[in-house]
């Protein structure tokens, strides 16, 4: 058989044949080209996205940090506790006064001659008054935190006497303005004190220019009543313990006692006063110590013992009373 020759048809046919696979392939990658330069473009889009959102994120994050840092350092607080006192003093009338305010947002705030006048005349001063409470709480009328006085110095008329130092932890559930509605516990404990003046004390007489080294007292306040756990005072007269219940009054001198003090005599006062000395062994006892029911009122307090004036009753000591029966004063019958 002869053999079949190509033929220049074939040739041309082959040629174009190439030339549309060339172009075909091309063209699909020049598709797949756009495809990622489209694939690209979306991934670069998303990239700017969450460059721009964690930008805004960031910058509100930046504002909120400032206005906290404005709010607790920079906002005028001590100036508005001023306001507050002022307006509290209006419409409370107890007048309330600081030379210097410190109150920040957080950590302790302090107040430079504090001084809180009542309506009773009553005058309370520290010349350093520092406190930790929360602020949120006073908005709300609590008090959960503790204060600590320097050279504290109540002024009562009858009664007046001076601290050092005095640390009252102190938890008030609610801040009425009587505080006989009052509700909360608390401890106080001083040292360093001296009285300038004072009533006439049951069994001891007047207090004045004698020194209280330490004391502590713990206590709840519960419907009127002030509920002490436990007292402790050391002072240049006695050591002395007691506990009972101060039956409040929203004038404070007034409030009603029900109180049991159980001393023992300092050695050098006993010295000093022998008449109290002499008069303390006829006294009730409880392991040693002095024992005496205390009722009556702040600024009027007396023993409940009775009969202690047929002991010679000569420190113008106030006592309860007991009755007796009238003497017979009909005259005899004559015969």
């Amino acid at each position: 058989m002869a053999k079949e020759k190509n033929t220049p048809i074939d040739s041309d046919l082959n040629e174009d044949e190439f030339i549309d696979a060339d172009l075909l392939q091309e063209s699909l990658l020049e598709e797949n080209a756009s495809d990622n330069e489209d694939l690209d473009d979306h991934e670069e889009h998303e990239e700017i996205s969450k460059l721009d959102s964690r930008k805004i994120v960031l910058l509100v994050g930046l504002g909120f940090l400032s206005f906290v840092i404005f709010l607790f350092f920079t906002f005028p607080l001590d100036e508005m506790v001023r306001s507050v006192l002022v307006q509290t003093s209006k419409d409370s009338g107890i007048i309330l006064e600081a030379k210097e305010i410190h109150f920040p947002f957080l950590g302790r705030k302090s107040f430079d001659s504090f001084s809180a006048q009542f309506s009773s005349g009553t005058v309370v001063k520290a010349e350093e008054l520092s406190v930790s409470v929360s602020v949120l709480g006073l908005l709300n009328q609590r008090i959960d935190g503790d204060a600590e006085f320097g050279f504290f110095k109540f002024d009562g008329g009858e009664l007046s006497f001076q601290f050092r130092s005095i640390v009252f932890p102190l938890r008030i559930t609610s801040i009425e303005d009587k505080i006989t509605k009052w509700n909360g516990e608390g401890e106080i404990e001083f040292s360093g004190g001296k009285i300038f003046e004072s009533m006439e004390i049951p069994i001891l007489g007047s207090l004045k220019g004698h020194e209280i080294r330490k004391g502590s007292l713990q206590f709840k306040i519960r419907s009127g009543k002030l509920l002490i756990e436990k007292g402790n005072i050391d002072s240049s007269i006695a050591k002395i313990n007691f506990q009972g219940v101060i039956r409040l009054s929203d004038a404070i001198n007034l409030s009603q006692l029900e109180l049991k003090v159980c001393a023992t005599l300092n050695e050098k006062f006993a010295l000093e006063r022998q008449d109290i000395a002499g008069l303390a062994t006829l006294l009730p006892q409880e392991n040693g110590k002095i024992c005496v029911p205390i009722r009556g009122s702040i600024s009027s307090p007396k023993v409940d013992v009775p009969n202690l004036n047929q002991f010679g009753n000569t420190t113008g000591i106030q006592t309860e009373k007991t009755e007796t029966e009238p003497a017979n004063l009909e005259p005899a019958p004559t015969p």
